[in-house]
């Protein structure tokens, strides 16, 4: 009986490391669209798009093309994904949604754009932060206002025990309190 080696956590890194390796040779991750979107071009990205390109593609960190746009900024782009059928509820490896890096970045705008595409807007990343704790934490108010119009719960708490109240008492941000309290929050 011959025996098969074990592959520890070693051989497991190595094995991924060769599997990226291998997909960035093939030309997985040198896609135009990819570094379009993260520039922030418009028209290139129309014409990637139109050319037959994946909106739910990913980046070689795992990132989707909604997310790096979201996170940068970049509306037209975010509406162009969106439209072209990129997944709302998408996750990076650290599992944030677009609408996450909206509500970090307070942009509202976009955040309006993600909403109307109707996203788990309870969705957690590996820190348990939710677009509510997030928006909350950053003082996003027209955010807070838009995630609780749409029954974002404000008594999830993230995995140090905080809610999104608890955030705003925290950050000395009153009028989010005086929401998320009116909406049944709690610290």
């Amino acid at each position: 009986m011959r025996q098969v080696p074990r592959r520890g956590l070693l051989g497991a890194v190595v094995g991924a490391l060769g599997l990226t390796a291998t997909a960035r040779a093939q030309g997985l991750f040198d896609k135009r669209i990819i570094f379009n979107v993260a520039r922030g071009e418009v028209e290139a990205v129309r014409r990637d798009l139109l050319k037959g390109e994946n909106p739910n593609q990913v980046d070689e960190r795992r990132t989707p093309l909604l997310i790096t746009a979201a996170s940068r900024g970049h509306l037209a782009i975010v509406d162009m994904l969106l439209k072209a059928g990129a997944a709302v509820d998408g996750v990076d490896a650290d599992q944030r949604t677009a609408l996450m890096w909206a509500a970090e970045r307070d942009d509202i705008d976009v955040a309006q754009l993600l909403l109307a595409r109707n996203p788990r807007v309870n969705l957690q990343d590996r820190q348990g932060v939710t677009a509510l704790i997030a928006a909350a934490r950053r003082g996003a108010a027209e955010i807070v206002r838009a995630l609780l119009a749409r029954k974002a719960d404000p008594n999830i708490a993230d995995f140090t025990g905080r809610t999104a109240l608890s955030h705003a008492m925290r950050g000395n941000r009153q009028a989010i309190a005086s929401m998320l309290r009116a909406a049944g929050g709690r610290e």
